[in-house]
């Protein structure tokens, strides 16, 4: 009974954490790229797909940045237990990215909603990812001079959800993650976690409660077609068998449009294009398989 109170208190407080990540991240005026947020957890019983920052590890500067965007996205061809038509779902996204003299912070909150084909199925989810970066602990701005390692940060990773159905995703992860600096691309990295499973089902274990790994790249590379501005973003996260649980791939490339830059002169800020959302054994179910194109609206503030 203690040892659950106590996992209990623990649960409270990080969810009161990933909520209110921004309290702990200094503000400033330079801006940084953002990426789309994984919006599908992957724990078992859950109806989204875990991600890292988003998943991904945005380059932080010696002032420090913060920078967020809001995001409301469709698709009509999502995969759900039990169900064997496609499914409707309506997502808005809040998400920001900070860094400052020793680290950054990655943050999301997603607010989904099914159609009909679900029951109108409701849920909640979010991410945080605090990181201290070594490099700036250590006062060295490039660890690996002349090579494409730029940075080793410490990454602790939080994802926690909860939805109308009774799925209560909860994951650590902590880890590594590897900054590199590719010509084109706005950032490029690599996260390598463990990928500890606490999820719950009306409150009982999920059956994937048990340790395993994770291993993300995510990138962001902008590139022009003409005058028109586009940003390729994306993230692959492959999730180790646990438990009940089979192993994992989530993938969701996306291709935006920057209408800001490409009609006026205010680049990063309109964005609209389209996420595909692939997930291999949905949920950690093995050949529940997803494939789910979402059109997509971001703005940047």
């Amino acid at each position: 009974m203690m040892i659950q109170l106590h996992r209990t208190a623990i649960r409270s407080l990080l969810l009161v954490l990933l909520f209110a990540p921004n309290a702990f991240a200094e503000k400033a005026t330079e801006t940084a790229p953002t990426k789309r947020a994984k919006q599908e957890a992957s724990s078992k019983p859950s109806d989204k797909e875990t991600s890292p920052p988003e998943r991904s590890r945005q380059q932080t500067s010696a002032k420090g940045f913060s920078t967020s965007d809001v995001q409301f996205l469709y698709g009509s061809a999502f995969k759900e237990p039990g169900f064997d038509r496609d499914i409707g779902k309506f997502t808005v996204t809040f998400e920001n990215s900070s860094g400052w003299r020793w680290g950054s912070s990655y943050f999301f909150v997603d607010y989904l909603r099914s159609n009909s084909a679900e029951n109108h199925a409701t849920e909640f989810y979010s991410e945080w990812y605090p990181s201290a970066s070594i490099g700036k602990i250590l006062g060295i701005e490039d660890l690996f001079p002349g090579r494409p390692l730029k940075d080793i940060l410490i990454t602790l990773g939080f994802n926690a959800g909860t939805k109308s159905t009774g799925a209560q995703p909860f994951v650590f992860l902590p880890g590594l993650t590897f900054d590199f600096q590719i010509p084109g691309f706005q950032f490029f990295s690599l996260g390598v976690y463990a990928y500890i499973d606490d999820g719950r089902f009306d409150g009982e274990d999920n059956g994937c409660n048990k340790t395993t790994y994770q291993i993300t790249p995510s990138w962001s590379l902008p590139f022009k077609i003409g005058c028109a501005r586009f940003r390729f973003d994306g993230f692959v996260d492959f999730i180790g068998r646990h438990a009940e649980c089979s192993s994992q791939v989530v993938a969701q490339p996306t291709i935006k449009l920057d209408l800001g830059g490409t009609f006026s002169n205010k680049p990063d800020k309109l964005l609209v294009g389209v996420e595909w959302g692939y997930m291999k054994n949905k949920y950690g179910i093995k050949d529940l398989d997803q494939t789910a194109p979402q059109a997509v609206v971001m703005w940047v503030f």
